[in-house]
């Protein structure tokens, strides 16, 4: 999927400041960019999100797995935009620029906000489930403390996981190399636990040892989904895929980016994919879909986890290692979400929308401030999680990919079939060459179109916690914050409109 650049677009980037000079260094393969998407995928998506997603949408019943693979598979238009766009133009918070050099900065930066806010609600959200696992953790080393599943619980628990990794970012890209490396093996082993121990465990022994925990048994009920339910599921599934952008924000720091960056997209979904299905599929066949719901009515609640629910079928040993492992894995996906916001913030600093110190970086090459500022807007998400509900941040991250799905496809026909706005930007034949790429753009638009529709709205949640308010209000700040960075560039002579006909600095 990998496109060469025009010889008008070498000639601009020539132009432009090398990356070295701006504090980012070039040192990453493919392999951190397939294993960050993994990693920021495989994570409280699959060991939380999918077992209690019956929660928010009982009427999927059965579906639940499927609904994981048809999440998966949706995302194909995606992929190949991001695949071809990484291949044009690997830079520093990637989607963003995308957008803005396809849309224009008032609406390609209203999107990207978008996507920004749901970033730091879904670590807000990370970090709101590392009290979960942790607690599932002690109860199957044998504590009897519920302490980690309290507010204060999770509020101090998930403080300390945003701060350390917040600390681990700012002493340099190469340490979070090592983390992603680290979290790769993990997640394999993790994954392999939970798949052998659910395809091997028969349903009705598997009710038996959970009946013995909660002090009743489920009884079987056929099952009559219902196919609103079944696409609002795939939609709120889209939470557990947006590891996809933590690898395309790495496109300032990998090396021969233009090769690198498709390879491991692909890569990083093609892996997801096969691991989420699986683990959804023998969750599901061990403890069948209509167990969940009376589950969470008798008040254990906290039983619906993967690592809770495998851990009641598999040798202790190796259930107290399986928690253990998870909750290790959901601290650890804290980190690709932090890059990514944090190199959103990064090149918007880059093209005046919010100050430049957040390009800067400190002497390990990190930037800093940009860092810590995506630290502690998650910290006000993970606030919103505790008091407001879990499913915001999922919500509402699942709503900004979903925007931004179509965005991105409208961006891509915009570039094929605007003569005008097509001849001004040199990029654009090379984002846009072949045919079948124009095809997967209109698939993009439409598809995401539905699963916006989908998930917007959360069922018996207030007003201002609803992911469509919370989405308006973004939407409102990003076009102040486009206003006064016109306003700006304006007072210095500047046209603010020409940067964004071109590629950012390389």
């Amino acid at each position: 999927m990998t496109v060469e650049t025009t010889s008008e677009t070498r000639r601009v980037e020539k132009e432009r400041p090398a990356a070295a000079s701006r504090g980012l260094v070039r040192t990453l393969g493919v392999a951190v960019v397939a294993l960050s998407a993994v990693a920021q995928e495989y994570g409280s998506g699959i060991n939380f999100v999918m077992p209690r997603s019956l929660e928010s949408y009982p009427g999927a019943e059965g579906l639940v797995p499927l609904a994981m693979l048809v999440a998966g598979l949706v995302l194909i238009p995606e992929v190949v935009l991001f695949a071809r766009y990484s291949a044009v133009m690997p830079r520093a918070g990637s989607t963003y620029v995308w957008l803005t050099r396809g849309l224009g900065p008032y609406i390609g930066f209203a999107v990207a906000f978008l996507w920004f806010v749901g970033i730091c609600g879904a670590t807000g959200f990370l970090a709101y489930a590392t009290g979960t696992f942790i607690g599932d953790a002690a109860q199957a080393s044998g504590f009897t403390t519920q302490w980690f599943t309290t507010r204060s619980g999770h509020l101090i628990t998930g403080l300390t996981a945003i701060w350390l990794i917040t600390a681990l970012h700012v002493s340099g890209v190469k340490n979070y190399g090592y983390l992603i490396y680290a979290a790769g093996a993990l997640v394999t082993i993790a994954a392999g636990i939970v798949i052998v121990t659910g395809f091997a465990t028969a349903p009705a022994s598997a009710l038996a040892r959970l009946g013995d925990v909660v002090g009743f048994h489920p009884t079987p009920r056929p099952s009559n989904p219902s196919f609103a339910a079944f696409v609002s599921v795939v939609g709120l599934f889209m939470f557990a895929y947006g590891g996809l952008e933590a690898s395309t924000s790495l496109g300032g720091e990998v090396a021969d980016a233009r090769r690198n960056m498709p390879r491991g997209i692909v890569a990083g979904w093609a892996i997801a994919l096969v691991l989420y299905t699986l683990v959804s599929y023998a969750l599901f066949h061990a403890v069948p879909w209509w167990s969940a719901l009376p589950i969470l009515e008798s008040g254990y609640g906290y039983m619906l986890t993967t690592p809770a629910l495998i851990g009641l079928l598999a040798p202790r040993a190796i259930a107290v290692f399986l928690n253990i492992l998870v909750a290790v894995i959901v601290v650890k996906t804290i980190a690709p979400q932090l890059l990514d916001a944090s190199r959103f913030l990064f090149a918007w600093a880059e093209d005046g929308f919010i100050p430049h110190r957040f390009a800067s970086t400190n002497a390990a090459r990190a930037p800093a401030s940009a860092i810590v500022l995506a630290a502690s807007l998650s910290c006000l998400f993970l606030i919103d999680a505790v008091f407001g509900g879990w499913q915001i941040g999922v919500t509402l991250r699942a709503v900004s990919i979903a925007i931004v799905f179509s965005a991105l496809g409208l961006a891509t026909a915009l570039l094929a079939w605007w003569p005008s706005w097509r001849r001004a930007r040199a990029f654009a034949a090379d984002c846009t060459r072949g045919g079948w790429v124009k095809g997967i753009a209109v698939c993009a638009v439409l598809i995401g179109v539905v699963l916006i529709a989908s998930v917007v709205h959360e069922r018996g949640t207030a007003w201002y916690f609803q992911p469509w308010f919370q989405l308006a209000v973004a939407a409102l700040v990003s076009v102040l914050l486009a206003m006064l960075a016109n306003r700006r560039a304006s007072s210095r002579g500047e046209d603010f409109f020409a940067r964004f006909r071109i590629p950012p600095p390389q």
